[in-house]
């Protein structure tokens, strides 16, 4: 058998968040395991500058129900050892079965997560088929105190640490080109969460409604434009849809850029650093702004957010229940850091690149 590692997570979905971990997993895979051959769960062939190129190893459209399943365990077959590589990737009941068997196949060594989160769960059979892939792993690095809290009660036997985030190790790269201009405008990162689940439509609509009322007033008050970032580029999941709806809402020559998604993670690093302000929904938009020093208002819709945010130290009138956004809130909290200065997260980013490197200072051979 090869010295080869299977890298499993959500990638190849055009999402930049997910490019940031593919790309942090491949340099820990190679820097702390001496992993130099990586098959990647992906639907489409992927370049990453500084990690690599790989091809497609899953279908974008299944022949028959199961395709994708078996294309994995056939891959994994000629691996040994699987890597689980950042993202929300322990919730579901098949998805985890899925993953455990890909353990079995591989078999050479246990399993590695590095960064991962865990939860909420769809119901009790995943909560218990998650207690046991965590047994079956060497080592989990999980990336927030719920997480943490999840995996301590359910499976308190397996090796699960609490470390961080895995983006921050593209602070690591030297591909990175910090910004040479003044810091300008304000950048905008949404998620089409209820059109992603089909649901509260109405909830979406209201949300756009107030982020339109907010902005304006601030554009009408500083002349600040707004820059919008698809980090999702889907064509019918991404985020460029949402995106022009809320730049219909707002006044003529208010926004300055609607930029695509950019398959490059350590390019949207960059870009992020020319901002005055970022205004994220996503929770990796967020994440790389603060990477790029940039400040952040986080509008969180999910419980990573809430617990990237308190990890950090993001000051709690720059958090927004994505839920329920008072635009009048919003506005004058953005029009007083504007004019006043930001403060600052508590966490730094040479702390934050530490803590993400405590995914790979605790390798177990066992």
């Amino acid at each position: 058998m090869s010295h080869k590692a299977y890298l499993c997570g959500y990638y190849g979905m055009q999402n930049s968040g997910d490019d940031a971990l593919l790309a942090s997993t491949v340099w820990g895979a190679q820097k702390f395991y001496r992993y130099s051959d990586f098959v990647v769960s992906t639907p489409q062939p992927l370049h990453i500058d500084g990690a690599g190129s790989f091809s497609a190893t899953l279908k974008a459209q299944q022949r028959f129900r199961g395709q994708n399943r078996l294309l994995q365990y056939g891959k994994s077959v000629g691996c040994n050892r699987v890597f689980f590589g950042g993202g929300s990737v322990l919730h579901n009941e098949h998805d985890i079965g899925i993953k455990r068997d890909l353990i079995k196949l591989s078999a050479r060594r246990k399993a590695i997560g590095v960064g991962i989160g865990i939860g909420p769960f769809k119901n009790n059979k995943a909560e218990i088929a998650c207690a046991k892939l965590l047994n079956e792993c060497a080592f989990v690095g999980v990336r927030d105190w719920h997480s943490y809290d999840i995996a301590s009660t359910i499976a308190p036997s397996a090796n699960v640490k609490l470390t961080f985030d895995l983006a921050p190790l593209l602070k690591m790269s030297k591909k990175i080109q910090p910004a040479q201009r003044a810091r300008e405008g304000i950048a905008i990162s949404l998620c089409p969460k209820e059109r992603l689940s089909g649901l509260n439509e109405e909830r979406e609509t209201q949300r756009l409604k107030s982020l339109a009322a907010a902005l304006s007033k601030v554009y009408r008050q500083t002349g600040k434009r707004f820059t919008f970032l698809d980090f999702n580029g889907h064509e019918t999941l991404g985020d460029k849809a949402i995106h022009k709806e809320l730049i219909a809402l707002l006044p003529k020559n208010a926004v300055a850029e609607h930029i695509s998604y950019n398959p490059n993670p350590h390019n949207v690093l960059a870009n992020l650093g020319r901002f005055e302000l970022v205004l994220g929904m996503r929770l990796h938009a967020a994440i790389l702004a603060f990477l790029a020093e940039s400040p952040v208002f986080s509008l969180n819709y999910h419980s990573k957010c809430n617990g990237w945010c308190e990890q950090v130290g993001i000051p709690k009138a720059y958090q927004f229940d994505a839920e329920n956004i008072d635009p009048e809130c919003l506005s004058e909290t953005m029009l007083h850091a504007l004019d006043q200065g930001f403060e600052t997260p508590e966490l730094t980013v040479p702390q934050a690149v530490s803590m993400a490197m405590s995914n790979w200072s605790n390798v177990n051979e066992s």
